[in-house]
């Protein structure tokens, strides 16, 4: 009686839905690993709450460059996200932007990183 595996054609047309709140189930799912390409849509998705979903995943590990654009996301959720990621290293630029970001739970955020690397 459990649920049906999705298909990959199904998971791409829940990931592609012009639906909003279809996008964020398909993004929040865990029953399914999404491709890079998917990735990549997600985190450049026009709706900063699929963004932030991506960015919460994790069964992926961000590029350089995604990590980057997350973290100076123009919207403080997606930034947070990232900010709470530990599967990567900010660099000297992102911990002083991350210290200087205009969200305070960023700003918590890194100084807990700073913190951890006395």
């Amino acid at each position: 009686m459990g649920m049906q595996k999705l298909t990959p054609e199904q998971i791409e047309l829940g990931l592609t839905n012009a639906d909003l709140s279809i996008r964020k189930e398909f993004a929040e799912r865990k029953d399914y690993t999404p491709t890079p390409a998917q990735i990549e849509r997600g985190l450049t998705d026009e709706s900063s709450e699929i963004r932030a979903r991506f960015a919460d995943r994790k069964d992926y590990r961000a590029s350089p460059e995604q990590i980057e654009r997350g973290l100076t996301d123009p919207e403080s959720n997606v930034r947070i996200v990232f900010a709470e990621r530990e599967d990567y290293a900010p660099t000297p630029e992102q911990m002083q932007r991350g210290l200087k970001d205009p969200h305070r739970l960023v700003r918590i955020l890194f100084s807990q990183r700073m913190d951890g690397m006395h």
